[in-house]
């Protein structure tokens, strides 16, 4: 499950980010993240502190919970 929550973590930032018109590039500057973990981290290789969340969010200019992978879709893959 944890791996599954990366994922789609990564989807709902990637998505956020292309939204708002943001390349990783500069989404890795504005947030002092290497450009490398922005991709790993859309990827969903890894999973991302909370505090990263805060600051991700703050820089893209939307709430927490709209990174936030939805419920539902992550626990009816696990059941």
């Amino acid at each position: 499950m944890k791996k599954k929550i990366a994922i789609e973590f990564g989807k709902k930032l990637a998505e956020k980010r292309k939204e708002k018109d943001i390349l990783q590039k500069d989404l890795s500057k504005q947030c002092g993240f290497s450009l490398n973990y922005i991709g790993i981290v859309e990827r969903g290789e890894k999973s991302i502190s909370l505090e990263k969340v805060y600051v991700i969010a703050a820089i893209l200019e939307c709430s927490v919970h709209d990174l936030i992978p939805d419920e539902k879709a992550i626990l009816l893959e696990v059941e």
